[in-house]
C-alpha cells in the first residue's frame, strides 16, 4: 500500500504558490514607482507568474507519472528558491519578471503535485475531503501574506518580500527531503517521452473532466482578477494604503477557510458534485450583490471585501470538489489530470489578470462585472454534471 504523506508536508508544498501570489500583491504600486513603469506593465509580475504556473503544470504532471512525484517536487522547490533570490536582487524590470517566471515554475510544480499525491492515496470523495482539509490549513498563507507583504514593503521595502519567500522555500525543501514518500503508482514504468503525454487526448474527450475544469478555470480566474485589480482599487481609487488591502484580504481568506471546513465535513455525505454546485450558487449570489454595490457611492474597502468573503465560502466548496472530480477521470494518471486541469485553471487566471489590469484603470467596477460573468459560465458548466462513482 502506498505510504501517505503527512498533512504538514502536503500543506508545505501547497503553500509556495499562494505565498508567491499574495505576498507581493500589496507592493505592486511600489514596484511600478520603483521601476518607473505603468501599473499594467508591473502587473506582468502576476500574469507571467500565472503563465509559468500553468505551463509548468502541463509538463510536470505527466512527467511525475513516469518519474515520480518526489523528485519533481524537490526540483520545483529549488527552482522557486532560486527565483526568489533573483527577485530580491533584481535591478531591472526584465530581471524581476524572470524571477517571477522561475517562482511560478517552482510553485506550479509543487501545487499540482500536492493534489496528485492526495489522489494517489484516496478515492474521489475522500480526495475532495483531503484537498479541502489541506487547503483549509494552507489558506492561512493567503490570509496573512498580503498583510505581511504590505507591512514588509512599508517597513523594509519590496526586496525583503522576496528574501522572505526564499527563506520559506528553504524550509519547505528540507521538509520534502525528510518527509515526502513516493506515491506515483506507475513510477519507473518504461514509457517514451511522447507516450507520457498520451493521456491528454483522453482527458480532453471526457465530458465530466471538461465540465469540472471549466468550473475550476472560471472560479479561479475570478479570484485572480480580484488579486490583480483589488490593490489598485483600494490604493489608487479609494485612497488607502497597501497595508489596508492586506488587512481586509483576511476576510476573503477566512471565508475560503470556512468553505473548506464545510467541504471536508460534508462531502462524504453529499458527494462532490452537489457540494461544488452549492458553492457556485453561494458565490453567484454574493458577486451579484458585490457588483450592485460597486455601482453606488457606498463602495468602500469594507463593502468591496465583505461580499467577496461570502463568495470565498462558496469557492471553498467548489474548488476542492471540482478538482477531485477532474482528477478522478483517470485515477491512474492523476498527475496528468492535475497538470492539464491546473494549466487550464491558471492559464485562465493569467488571461483574466492581464485583461482586468487594462480595464480597471478606466472603470474600477469592471472587476465586479468580470467576476460575475465568470461565475455565470461556471454555473452553466456544472448545471448538468452527472453523478459519478466514488472510486
Amino acid at each position: 500500500m502506498t505510504a501517505k504523506p503527512s498533512v504538514a508536508v502536503l500543506v508545505a508544498i501547497s503553500t509556495l504558490q499562494p505565498i508567491a501570489l499574495n505576498m507581493l500583491a500589496p507592493a505592486t504600486p511600489a514596484l511600478a514607482r520603483n521601476f518607473a513603469t505603468s501599473y499594467a506593465t508591473i502587473q506582468l509580475t502576476l500574469t507571467l507568474f500565472l503563465v509559468a504556473v500553468a505551463l509548468t503544470q502541463l509538463v510536470v504532471g505527466p512527467l511525475s507519472d513516469r518519474f515520480g512525484r518526489r523528485p519533481c517536487v524537490i526540483t520545483g522547490t529549488a527552482v522557486f528558491m532560486v527565483g526568489s533570490v533573483l527577485g530580491a536582487l533584481a535591478e531591472t524590470t526584465g530581471t524581476l519578471l524572470l524571477a517571477r517566471i522561475l517562482e511560478g515554475a517552482g510553485a506550479g510544480t509543487t501545487f499540482a503535485l500536492a493534489r496528485a499525491i492526495i489522489r494517489d492515496t484516496a478515492s474521489r470523495d475522500e480526495a475532495a475531503s483531503q484537498i479541502a482539509t489541506v487547503t483549509m490549513v494552507m489558506v492561512v498563507a493567503p490570509m496573512i501574506t498580503p498583510y505581511l507583504g504590505g507591512h514588509i514593503e512599508t517597513g523594509f521595502g519590496w526586496r525583503m518580500i522576496f528574501w522572505a519567500m526564499a527563506a520559506v522555500a528553504a524550509i519547505v525543501l528540507v521538509m520534502v527531503q525528510l518527509r515526502l514518500p513516493e506515491t506515483a503508482p506507475n513510477v519507473g514504468m518504461r514509457t517514451s517521452i511522447t507516450g507520457i503525454f498520451r493521456a491528454f487526448p483522453d482527458l480532453a474527450r471526457d465530458r465530466g473532466f471538461i465540465r469540472n475544469v471549466i468550473a475550476l478555470a472560471m472560479t479561479s480566474a475570478a479570484f485572480f482578477a480580484f488579486i490583480a485589480a483589488a490593490p489598485f482599487i483600494v490604493v489608487e481609487t479609494m485612497g488607502r494604503t497597501s497595508n489596508v488591502y492586506g488587512a481586509y484580504f483576511i476576510l476573503n481568506a477566512f471565508g475560503y477557510m470556512v468553505g473548506n471546513f464545510a467541504m471536508s465535513r460534508l462531502v462524504l455525505r453529499h458527494g462532490t458534485a452537489k457540494m461544488a454546485w452549492i458553492g457556485l450558487i453561494i458565490s453567484f449570489v454574493a458577486l451579484t450583490a458585490a457588483f450592485a454595490i460597486a455601482l453606488t457611492s457606498w463602495w468602500t474597502p469594507l463593502t468591496l471585501f465583505l461580499p467577496l468573503a461570502i463568495s470565498a465560502i462558496g469557492n471553498g466548496l467548489t474548488l476542492p470538489g471540482a478538482t477531485a472530480a477532474a482528477l478522478s477521470a483517470r485515477p491512474e494518471l492523476a498527475g496528468s489530470a492535475a497538470g492539464l486541469s491546473g494549466a487550464i485553471q491558471l492559464g485562465s487566471g493569467a488571461l483574466a489578470a492581464a485583461l482586468i489590469s487594462a480595464l480597471v484603470a478606466h472603470w474600477p467596477p469592471a472587476l465586479m462585472a468580470m467576476m460575475w460573468l465568470m461565475l455565470v459560465v461556471a454555473l452553466l458548466a456544472l448545471r448538468s454534471e452527472p453523478r459519478q462513482r466514488k472510486d
